[in-house]
């Protein structure tokens, strides 16, 4: 597991990113904070569409193993972590503040 990722924690999308859809092929995120662009595939838009309201890694995990057929519950644990780590540290997505 990621050192820095707090995966008790819930994570809210970053509400200056913005999406652009792509249809099938995914999309586009562009955080104005950074001035950063992630190209994201379908996996990963469904992953940070997860996160439009707070939620925690354990659901989004769950989710994506709802929502797609025959993925190994390793692999999710691991897809999903880095995703979320990678979107944590670039400012796309935040911990949720109490």
């Amino acid at each position: 597991m990621t050192d820095d990722l707090n995966l008790s924690a819930r994570y809210v999308c970053n509400p200056d990113v913005v999406l652009r859809e792509e249809d099938e092929d995914g999309g586009l995120l562009f955080n104005p904070d950074t001035n950063q662009v992630k190209i994201v595939n379908p996996t990963g838009l469904f992953i940070w569409k997860q996160f439009n309201t707070p939620n925690d890694f354990e659901f989004v995990v769950q989710a994506v193993i709802d929502s797609f057929e025959d993925v190994p519950l390793d692999e999710v644990r691991k897809d999903v972590e880095e995703f979320l780590s990678g979107m944590v540290l670039n400012g796309f997505i935040g911990e949720e503040l109490s």
